[in-house]
């Protein structure tokens, strides 16, 4: 709702065209819906769908597709899936069975998610040489075939706009706002490639909950919702404390939970509406118990 009211707000009183406009978030449902809601807000006009509202990994393979020939992509490249890529790996080390070859693979994606290649310092991840060197036959022979990987379509964005200073330019002029939905899932390369995509006249806006950080294991850093201040000086935080869908004495729970929480910016949760009962604790043996207390209480 932050995100697609600024942007209507954006193109109909501060007049900035649609194409000229970049929201990205994390899943292709929540772009659809935020597509549809910017829609129904701007009804009428006929320039709305030339807004870019997109996944992260969505606005890479536009972007490639459409400048990948500068660092050698062919613009018909294809996007492998987990499968395809475990393949590939296969096919590099025959000896080797696919499900041995699975957490290889698995700890290649994650590396990549972290902005890692094969040639930086991966003490980090608790490697040997023999995933190393695994690691760096996968991507020559993904560069060799022309295609790429989900987390490629992240990487190599970051590498043309690193190595074409007249691409990143053209952004820089193409996209005067650029707005990310659920930062705080964001992990290490979609913030370079943010850092990259955003000029020096560019309007960026995230919304986010360093609270609501849960995606750790699967790269996402909170660190870059905490440090944003820092890489934007001029930046301006605006909390969103006031809850409209729980009651207070849930909200007053919430609040001495999350206090707890490493690394976090200060908030205190409240809400307009009523008290409300006191809140139950149960204890569950596991998440089928779970959901039966869930079903007996609700019948």
């Amino acid at each position: 709702r932050v995100i697609t009211t600024k942007i209507a707000y954006a193109i109909e009183q501060l007049g900035i065209p649609p194409h000229k406009i970049l929201a990205v978030t994390f899943t292709n449902k929540a772009a659809n819906e935020m597509k549809e809601r910017v829609g129904q807000m701007l009804e009428g006009r006929s320039d709305v769908n030339d807004c870019n509202i997109r996944t992260f990994h969505s606005f890479g393979a536009w972007f490639l597709r459409r400048f990948g020939s500068e660092i050698g992509l062919d613009a018909n490249f294809t996007i492998y899936d987990d499968n395809d890529s475990l393949s590939l790996l296969a096919s590099c080390f025959p000896n080797y069975k696919k499900r041995e070859l699975d957490p290889i693979m698995r700890k290649i994606s994650y590396a990549k998610d972290r902005g890692l290649t094969y040639t930086d310092n991966l003490q980090s991840l608790k490697v040997d040489s023999t995933f190393k060197r695994m690691f760096e036959a996968y991507e020559r022979k993904l560069h060799q075939v022309g295609n790429v990987d989900f987390a490629d379509l992240i990487g190599r964005s970051i590498e043309l706009l690193e190595t074409k200073p007249e691409i990143q330019q053209w952004v820089h002029r193409r996209f005067s706002m650029i707005l990310v939905d659920e930062y705080q899932d964001s992990n290490a390369a979609q913030f370079k490639l943010l850092h990259r995509l955003v000029g020096p006249g560019t309007f960026i806006c995230v919304v986010g909950d360093d609270d609501q950080s849960i995606y750790r294991f699967r790269g996402a850093e909170v660190q870059n919702i905490l440090s944003f201040p820092d890489q934007y000086p001029m930046a301006r935080t605006v909390k969103l404390e006031q809850n409209y869908r729980s009651t207070q004495n849930i909200l007053e729970i919430a609040n001495s939970v999350i206090k707890n929480n490493k690394g976090r910016h200060e908030k205190q949760l409240w809400t307009a509406n009523r008290k409300g009962g006191k809140p139950h604790l149960f204890y569950v043996q596991d998440e089928q118990d779970e959901a039966l207390r869930v079903a007996s209480i609700v019948k």
